[in-house]
């Protein structure tokens, strides 16, 4: 199954954050595709661009080489229509985090993150570090 790596994890690869450098190797060493979400990259380059110097010379390296899953219009449908029901059901989500789910769940992926919040989201498979 394809693993789809979120913000969060990426940041904390960058960062040398145990758990995450660990499931970094792990990922690395599988035979299985390794891809992320346009709205992750996005997000991700926007604080390594911010940070300049060595960080974003280290994040863009991380990233060299992966595949990119864009953001459609079916995401946008998908992503849509998730946050209205969770918000009809008194539950906040962020954008750009409905827009990461959304590309996830339309490509069938599991998403790799550090960030509890994408487990309140139905239907998204969650793989934590």
């Amino acid at each position: 199954m394809v693993r789809a790596l979120d913000t969060s994890f990426l940041i904390d690869v960058l960062r040398g954050h145990r758990g995450a450098a660990a499931k970094a190797e792990i990922l690395d060493s599988e035979a299985e595709t390794t891809t992320i979400p346009a709205p992750a990259l996005a997000e991700f380059l926007d604080g390594a661009y911010f940070a300049g110097g060595p960080y974003l010379a280290k994040a863009l390296q991380l990233v060299a080489g992966r595949d990119v899953v864009p953001f459609d219009k079916e995401c946008s449908l998908i992503a849509g229509q998730l946050r209205a029901d969770l918000r009809s059901r008194g539950i906040s989500l962020p954008m750009l985090d409905a827009m990461i789910a959304s590309t996830v769940l339309r490509h069938h992926s599991i998403l790799v993150t550090g960030d509890a919040g994408f487990h309140r989201i139905p239907g998204l498979a969650v793989e934590s570090y």
